[in-house]
């Protein structure tokens, strides 16, 4: 179907595919409009389970200074107005393609000329079709998600990258009068190293508790790229960005996966306290890179014990200890404590066997 901006057939058939999708939407667009806020409140995200994000953020250009402050609103219209759905964004320096999917009962794509924005959905002449093939569907949501750079970008780091572009601003106040802006923001916030953090620190730590535990039983996914690890209300002061923490399930006992820490410490907001009540006992929380996604997607096939891997560390290094402080038990997790820092011989030791996991069988 030929979809233009002359008869509003664009603009009104991805009204209606978003109102209708009751999973996922996709939306891939270079640019953004200046106020995401208000262009969003053009549709009906009510069915919404997922909505994922793929745009440019181009190192060296002014989109240093403006693109973080347009996804930041992206991510906070969702999480103020929709806050069951899942918002998630991708970064691709070379988009050029606006792409327009919905993954429901019935997929659907707007190939369009249309970036999402008010002069590309409303004031230009614009020209798109409306694809139902599955299978050329399918393909094209392939090939977009092959070129992504730097997948699931977070609320966090795209809070970090407004505080640089702030800074930047403040140093620069002719910045938008300038065609270059000598900046790569997002490499810096994405990264999951600290050239001031030479000598990383491991734990490990706990996921799950008693009256919720992690078991072998419900599969539980934990192969998300980025996630918030949670700690008591004792502030975690000693782990920081480019420290390794390993997971271990509370109830299965076994490893989960690990990370590498990309942020620094944050604290929930009654927001989120008031929408998810178990985040009052843990507070704080530190953001991860999982480094292990294969191996969390189904942790419980290979169900590593951490009390199996400790006696197999012990019975071949009886002389070395597997805690920082000395320690040769891991007694401190058993006792209900939200981390414990591990020695560097035994952490990697763990993380070594996460890796023959996810190593493919030849």
């Amino acid at each position: 179907m030929l979809l233009s901006n002359i008869n509003n057939s664009q603009i009104e058939n991805l009204k209606l595919i978003i109102k209708e999708n009751d999973n996922k939407l996709v939306i891939v667009s270079p640019y953004l409009a200046d106020d995401m806020k208000l262009f969003l409140d053009n549709f009906d995200f009510s069915l919404v389970k997922t909505i994922e994000l793929i745009t440019t953020f181009k190192p060296r250009d002014i989109e240093q200074i403006s693109k973080p402050y347009k996804l930041k609103d992206f991510f906070e219209y969702f999480y103020d107005k929709y806050p069951n759905v899942t918002s998630k964004v991708h970064v691709c320096n070379n988009l050029h393609g606006k792409l327009y999917f919905s993954i429901s009962k019935n997929k659907e794509l707007i190939i369009t000329s249309s970036n999402f924005t008010v002069s590309g959905m409303f004031n230009n002449e614009e020209w798109g079709v409306r694809i139902n093939d599955d299978s050329i569907v399918e393909q094209a949501l392939d090939e977009v998600y092959g070129v992504i750079e730097y997948p699931d970008v977070t609320y966090f780091q795209v809070k970090r990258a407004c505080q640089f572009a702030e800074v930047y601003s403040k140093k620069n106040p002719q910045w938008d009068n300038k065609p270059e802006v000598m900046y790569d923001i997002l490499d810096s916030v994405y990264s999951d190293t600290d050239k001031d953090n030479k000598n990383p620190k491991y734990f490990l730590k706990p996921i799950g508790h008693k009256e919720a535990p992690v078991t072998l039983d419900e599969k539980r996914d934990f192969s998300k790229l980025h996630q918030n690890l949670h700690f008591s209300k004792k502030m975690p002061k000693s782990v920081r960005k480019g420290d390794v923490i390993i997971t271990t399930a509370v109830g299965a006992g076994s490893l989960l996966s690990y990370f590498k820490v990309t942020s620094s410490i944050q604290m929930v907001t009654q927001e989120q306290i008031k929408n998810e009540p178990w985040a009052a006992r843990w507070p704080w929380f530190l953001e991860g890179k999982n480094n292990s996604t294969e191996f969390g997607s189904k942790w419980w096939q290979y169900n590593l014990r951490r009390q199996d891997l400790l006696a197999e560390f012990r019975e071949k290094y009886p002389s070395e200890p597997v805690t920082y402080a000395g320690g040769f038990t891991l007694g401190t997790i058993n006792m209900g404590n939200d981390k414990v820092r591990l020695s560097e011989k035994f952490a990697k030791f763990l993380i070594s066997k996460i890796e023959e996991c996810s190593v493919p069988v030849a």
